[in-house]
């Protein structure tokens, strides 16, 4: 029993197990997958209850995200039809122990078998990992590269894993730049939320480029509460360099503990231009218009909330632009 709120890891214990299985007999003429998105009852319990011919083994993958009514039944099911010729690999939201004591047919199945509970990894043991999936594959990420594919999927590891995919299907091989990551990234101009957050940082930008960006993220999906919190992110980025310089003088220590800044030092001077382009009392004033922006998002007023992120986007940059004189 797999439980945890990232379907990739997940997905990715499934098939760990799966392939140790394949060793000992369970072949995937004899492997049935099931959710309870869309399930009878009864498929469920022919394929745990009677392997395929000429097998004596099965395998069911079972994929739960609702434990409650539905949930709870088909845990009851299970509970019904173990056996030594099935393994039951099941994958539930996660758990607190508490939760898991109080499901009496969950426990049944723990105590039948081994329940692993999934929490969120930090970045150095993600950063790890794509290290080994990029090496499978054939690619050898510097630090710069690495860096670059993580802020821009914010620790959403089945996208970075894509991207990788996409990579060796290209054909690609050996070391991976920073340049070559920010292509695959941004590919038929497709914006991250990288550039974007980037785009607001760096005072070169023209403002017609953010509002570009901008506008490119909003037509591919990207909602006005997404661009409220990267904009937040940008902002937090900036005020905390802002503090720092007018504290310590210098932001050496900042990027030394910085995840992406601490690798990729040829982006140092993109954030230290930023920092030095704006002030506190202004950083606060912009903090107040996204905390506007925020309530319009929240309000479903996103046309509103968008007039108001532009309005930041046109303030970070050296060139003095208002959107809305008569705002």
């Amino acid at each position: 029993i797999f439980s945890g709120n990232e379907p990739f890891w997940l997905d990715e214990a499934t098939s760990t197990v799966q392939n140790y299985a394949a060793k000992a007999g369970f072949g995937r003429d004899n492997t049935y997958s099931f959710s309870d998105d869309e399930l009878k009852t009864d498929e469920l319990i022919e394929a745990m209850t009677s392997p395929g011919l000429f097998a004596d083994r099965v395998l069911v993958k079972l994929k739960i995200k609702d434990l409650k009514v539905k949930g709870k039944k088909l845990l009851e099911i299970c509970s019904e039809c173990i056996n030594p010729s099935l393994l039951l690999i099941i994958q539930i939201p996660r758990l607190t122990l508490a939760e898991l004591n109080k499901n009496k047919p969950l426990n049944f199945l723990a105590d039948h078998g081994i329940i692993s509970i999934f929490y969120d990894p930090d970045q150095r043991l993600i950063t790890d990992f794509l290290r080994r999936r990029a090496a499978s594959l054939g690619l050898n990420l510097n630090q710069g590269a690495l860096a670059i594919l993580y802020s821009a999927y914010e620790g959403n590891v089945e996208g970075m894993v894509q991207i990788l995919q996409k990579m060796e299907l290209c054909g690609i091989k050996g070391t991976v730049t920073e340049d070559l990551i920010r292509n695959h990234i941004s590919a038929d101009n497709h914006f991250s939320a990288f550039d974007y957050i980037e785009a607001l940082i760096d005072p070169r930008v023209t403002v017609e480029r953010r509002l570009q960006i901008m506008e490119v993220l909003l037509e591919n999906g990207v909602t006005a509460m997404d661009l409220v919190t990267r904009t937040g992110t940008a902002l937090s980025t900036l005020h905390e360099m802002r503090t720092i310089l007018d504290t310590v003088g210098n932001l050496d220590g900042y990027f030394a503990g910085h995840r992406l800044l601490k690798g990729y030092t040829a982006k140092r001077p993109m954030y230290l231009n930023g920092a030095r382009n704006t002030d506190l009392r202004e950083l606060h004033h912009l903090i107040d218009l996204l905390t506007k922006a925020d309530f319009m998002a929240r309000s479903f007023r996103d046309e509103e909330a968008v007039m108001i992120l532009k309005e930041i986007a046109a303030a970070l940059s050296r060139k003095t632009l208002r959107l809305y004189p008569d705002d």
